[in-house]
């Protein structure tokens, strides 16, 4: 095994947890009320220990030995198995998943953070996981009873593993162009059965050792069916085939035909896959005909939150590697005196600088985040039916920026790790360059950045002719204007007030270009109106933040652990708002620009 860095502490977590997530309107909710908030405490430290105790030191195998494919199998890193042996054992596979089929039926915003907590120790081993839960949540929705029996249980115990298989080697983000076709078996005796034959390509997890059986949920147009998305169809396919009782039968015509060799998530195994090359590939219908890609939206969107997730994970490892070396690593006198001795790093104002871009980014991302989970758990389980259509919309809206926001930034803040621990940090000695390398394929998987911006302005800015976006303003507008005068974060909060303004723009500027025929602004813009809507939303997670602190200060000691935590998080929201919010204004002068230049650039001059 390699050296084990992983050394998350757990205050921040349940400072979200415990004070800032109102968390005993879950509590009164019925799939909750055998809960307290001490088990959910409970289950973040126990999640710190697998993390420290079980993931993080296999982390360096991973990426050191990566995956390799052996006569048409793919092994994953040998450590990988008793580390995923002991996830099963302990019922971390399936956190927030029915305990009707073996999840432990905590509510997802503790999923989520125990999803931090090993992506953050390990994401490759973690993401095997994720996957399966995805693909199995999938068959619970949408699926019969039947199908129930025969899958669920084996997925969410980690038995069986589960993928999702869209891309193909000519369609990517265009799905609709996709070839795998299905065509009725009649000798299966059930008119849910087809014959399925295609190929799909890097698809995540799409074959290893970890499980006994990998299901695959997978994206075909059925013979005759509709050209693009419209005519897509969802189909279960086992790499083994699973009989009614739920026996194994005889492999199903899956084949892995290579792997890539990739920048980061070594551990992790991206596969080309071959489907009914043999002609003996049966898949099971999902739901009806044709309704494919609407309910991979399901499995999307979840791994869209996931993604943005993984960005913030390891945003906050390398957050914790950078401030643990800058407390120890001693070098050259302050800047204030030149003739003094030299001192720990982070008593120099540079790698302070960019200490609280990690600090404050990481911390931001996970609060915004959390209360995105928190709302998908109101949205499912909240009595009012209200109040479930509203959080779902808050959260539909959130969704493309976590993604594209916080893979994006999550990246460019491991840079900042390295930055901090110098020469070391190119090295392979720390592992601040693999959470770099890991972390680069965030902002591509599940669509890119682009795609998300895209989805933000043409889906989520109409949401229900617009109110969703214009009470999300409405409510950073209100915040701000009842801190105003606040001692300490009254300037603040009218910078947020300023930065909610300008980015409210985008959107008026948007609807003026549909109108005028200029749709190539917004789509040489998109980007930049989805990072000014994520710093407004994280600057006003990070000011709620902040007044809660203050509140607690009044009533510690300044000097106690409990008193420098607060400070930390009045200091941080400030930070936030003076050195990374101030961004939008820059963003919001160059759209005034109107600039083509882009387009207006001859081809050939590339």
């Amino acid at each position: 095994m390699g050296v084990n860095y992983f050394q998350r502490e757990d205050r921040d977590l349940k400072f979200v947890l415990t004070q800032y997530l109102d968390m005993d309107r879950l509590l009164s909710y019925q799939a909750y009320q055998d809960f307290s908030l001490d088990d959910f405490t409970m289950v973040i430290d126990e999640a710190i220990k697998v993390g420290k105790e079980v993931l993080g030191p296999v982390l360096q195998d991973g990426d050191r030995q990566g995956c390799t494919l052996e006569d048409g199998l793919v092994r994953v890193p040998p450590a990988f198995h008793p580390a995923w042996q002991a996830l099963k054992d302990n019922g971390w596979i399936a956190v927030s998943n029915t305990p009707l089929y073996g999840g432990q039926g905590l509510p997802a915003v503790i999923g989520g953070m125990v999803a931090e907590l090993f992506m953050g120790a390990n994401l490759s081993l973690t993401s095997y996981a994720g996957l399966t839960v995805g693909a199995a949540r999938l068959i619970e929705n949408f699926g019969t009873e039947a199908d129930h029996r025969r899958f669920l249980e084996n997925m969410y115990s980690g038995r069986w593993c589960g993928t999702m298989c869209l891309t193909e080697p000519d369609a990517g983000s265009d799905v609709g162009w996709l070839r795998s076709k299905a065509v009725p078996d009649p000798e299966a005796g059930d008119d849910r059965v087809y014959k399925i034959e295609g190929v799909k390509r890097f698809i995540s997890c799409g074959d290893h050792d970890l499980g006994e059986n990998i299901i695959h949920l997978l994206l075909a147009r059925i013979e005759g069916a509709p050209a693009g998305t419209k005519g897509i169809s969802l189909f279960i396919v086992p790499k083994i085939w699973v009989n009614p009782d739920g026996s194994l039968g005889r492999p199903n015509d899956v084949i892995c035909t290579g792997i890539e060799h990739k920048m980061g998530v070594h551990g992790k195994a991206t596969c080309s896959l071959s489907f009914g090359e043999n002609g003996g590939c049966r898949g099971i219908l999902l739901g009806k005909p044709h309704s494919g890609m609407a309910k991979m939206f399901q499995m999307m969107n979840e791994e869209r939150l996931g993604s943005g997730l993984m960005g913030q994970s390891l945003a906050a490892s390398a957050y914790d590697v950078a401030r643990i070396y800058a407390k120890e690593r001693v070098q050259g006198p302050p800047i204030t005196d030149r003739k003094a001795d030299r001192v720990p790093i982070i008593q120099h104002e540079d790698v302070r600088r960019m200490l609280m871009n990690l600090k404050a980014g990481s911390e931001g991302m996970r609060g915004l985040i959390a209360k995105t989970f928190w709302l998908l758990d109101v949205a499912e389980h909240d009595p009012d039916q209200g109040e479930r259509a509203r959080a779902l919309a808050k959260a539909d809206l959130l969704t493309p920026v976590i993604k594209a926001y916080c893979s994006d930034f999550g990246f460019l803040l491991t840079r900042e790790a390295i930055q901090v621990l110098g020469g070391v940090g190119y090295c392979r000695e720390f592992p601040a360059e693999q959470y770099m390398r890991d972390s680069k394929i965030i902002s591509i998987w599940e669509g890119t950045s682009y795609i998300q911006a895209l989805d933000l302005v043409g889906r989520k800015l109409p949401l229900d002719g617009g109110r969703v976006f214009q009470e999300t303003m409405a409510e950073v507008m209100d915040l701000t204007g009842r801190h105003q005068d606040d001692p300490e974060l009254g300037g603040d909060c009218k910078l947020l007030f300023k930065a909610a303004r300008a980015t409210g723009d985008f959107a008026m500027r948007y609807m003026g270009y549909f109108q005028q025929g200029r749709p190539q602004l917004i789509a040489l813009t998109a980007t930049r109106f989805l990072e000014c809507l994520g710093e407004v939303l994280t600057a006003q997670v990070l000011l709620e933040q902040a007044l809660i602190a203050q509140e607690g200060l009044a009533a510690v000691a300044v000097d106690s652990g409990d008193g420098v935590f607060y400070r930390g998080k009045v200091e941080t929201a400030k930070y936030f708002c003076r050195n990374i919010l101030v961004n939008v204004f820059a963003r919001h002068v160059s759209l005034g620009q109107e600039d083509t230049s882009a387009i207006d650039i001859p081809e050939q001059a590339f």
